[in-house]
C-alpha cells in the first residue's frame, strides 16, 4: 500500500497500456508500480451482467386444492374442539346441579 506523496491520500492500482500505475484519485498524482505481485485489478460488474434468481410459484390449481385441504382439516379441528368444549360444558352443569342439592 502507498500514499501520495502530494496529498497523502492512497494510491489506487489502475491497469494503462498492460502495465499497472498507481493514481491518486484526490489530485491527479500517478507513478509505475514497483511490484505488479501484490497488486489486484477488480471489474465492477453492473447490474444486467449478475445473476439473477428465479422464482417459482405454485400453480392456481394445486393451490385451491390446498386450500380445500386446509379448509377441511380446520373444519375437522373446528368439531374436535366443539365436542370437547360440549362435554366439558354438560360436566360443569351436572356438577352445578349437584352442588345446589
Amino acid at each position: 500500500m502507498e500514499f501520495c506523496p502530494k496529498c497523502g491520500k492512497l494510491l489506487i492500482p489502475s491497469k494503462k497500456d498492460d502495465k499497472i500505475t498507481l493514481i491518486c484519485r484526490s489530485c491527479g498524482y500517478g507513478k509505475p508500480a514497483s511490484e505488479v505481485k501484490g497488486y489486484k485489478i477488480v471489474q465492477p460488474v453492473d447490474e444486467t451482467k449478475r445473476r439473477k434468481t428465479l422464482v417459482v410459484e405454485e400453480s392456481q390449481i394445486r393451490g385451491k386444492k390446498r386450500k380445500e385441504e386446509e379448509h377441511e382439516l380446520i373444519a375437522d379441528n373446528y368439531e374436535v374442539y366443539s365436542e370437547s368444549m360440549g362435554e366439558d360444558m354438560e360436566e360443569e352443569e351436572s356438577s352445578e346441579e349437584s352442588d345446589f342439592e
